[in-house]
């Protein structure tokens, strides 16, 4: 009898056991990382079968691409004085121009033009249209998919993914790189950054591994002041409402507050800590502070994402996620907030109370 005793306590002991690793809830965060990491090639499909091996295409003749490399006064001569100019990473400065047809963010170094990204209906980004089917662009374009780009960094070989193929083409235009973002589901063109070859290795957007050496080194560092980082919370802002308008839904008020709250979580984020606690500590720290200060809200909800370097890479990426995009062109939210650390980001979307 004992003995039965002992076996039925066994067996019902290792019942537990199997049940609590088949069925105990996982620990997860919501964070979108840059699939830049991923060395997965293009397959062999449409796109690819398009496609031709080459060194790029003609030299751009019009458009705001012909800004790259020429001094920053040829661009206010052209749009206006700017809206605001901030400092950014790798030494460089960014102006941002913009109306209520035109979105341009415009960097440079040395007072040299290093690359231009461009949205908004009006925008002249020739040879590419903004909104046209992104399939054309395959029609008397030269694309490489393995391009080889020399920077004073060196030389990086990059390898277009399926999904980079489908959301943000690469092609070159004499010694310019233009970025092509895309909407895959409804195969738009979004916008356009035209870069030159370093910019297109500090930002990293794709796949890339180097095949030799220069004397000046890639550095990842986040040593900006809060200034800048603000201004950076802004610019992601205006890139989000940008992508809001050309889909039919009303831009976002900006949130001085939820920044404010966003970016100083971010802040606190610690050079040292891992990705998931970095991760979880962003997202409940700026879900306490909101609690904290009796802000009233019907709903919150966060896009949060790791390793991405631009800002137009990144709100792209969010768009071409389905869990991401609902948030970003959500129409029941009416107020958002953001913040930034290093590879870190946070936008914050918040739905007033009733």
């Amino acid at each position: 009898m004992k003995n039965i005793i002992i076996k039925v306590i066994a067996i019902t002991i290792l019942i537990i056991v199997l049940f609590y690793l088949f069925y105990s809830p996982k620990l997860e965060f919501d964070v979108l990382k840059n699939p830049n990491y991923s060395h997965e090639k293009a397959d062999q499909n449409y796109y690819q079968q398009q496609a031709e091996k080459t060194t790029g295409n003609a030299k751009l003749k019009e458009g705001v691409g012909t800004y790259v490399n020429k001094h920053i006064n040829d661009v206010i001569k052209d749009l206006g004085q700017p809206d605001r100019v901030y400092k950014a990473e790798h030494d460089r400065k960014n102006y941002v121009f913009k109306n209520k047809d035109h979105y341009y963010l415009v960097s440079t170094k040395n007072n040299k033009v290093s690359s231009v990204f461009a949205t908004g209906d009006k925008v002249n980004v020739s040879p590419i249209k903004i909104k046209q089917d992104a399939t054309n662009l395959f029609n008397g374009t030269n694309i490489d998919m393995e391009p080889l780009v020399e920077s004073t960094y060196g030389n990086y070989k990059i390898e277009l993914s399926e999904r980079d193929i489908k959301t943000q083409l690469l092609v070159k235009y004499g010694d310019v790189y233009a970025q092509v973002l895309i909407d895959s589901e409804t195969n738009e063109v979004m916008g356009v950054q035209f870069m030159n070859s370093d910019v297109v290795v500090e930002h990293a957007p794709f796949s890339m591994s180097k095949v030799s050496n220069k004397s000046e080194k890639l550095g990842r560092k986040d040593s900006q002041k809060l200034q800048s980082h603000i201004n950076k919370d802004i610019t992601l802002l205006e890139i989000v409402n940008e992508n809001r308008k050309m889909k039919g839904v009303k831009p976002l008020k900006m949130d001085d507050q939820l920044t404010y709250i966003t970016q100083m979580e971010a802040d606190l984020i610690d050079e040292d800590v891992n990705e998931e606690d970095a991760v979880k500590s962003l997202e409940d720290g700026i879900t306490k502070h909101i609690n904290d200060q009796s802000i009233e809200y019907e709903a919150i909800n966060q896009n949060l994402a790791f390793n991405f370097y631009d800002m137009p890479t990144l709100i792209n990426s969010w768009l071409n996620n389905n869990s991401y995009r609902e948030k970003l062109l959500g129409s029941q939210y009416d107020e958002f907030g953001a913040g930034n650390s290093r590879a870190y980001y946070s936008l914050v979307f918040k739905e007033s109370k009733k």
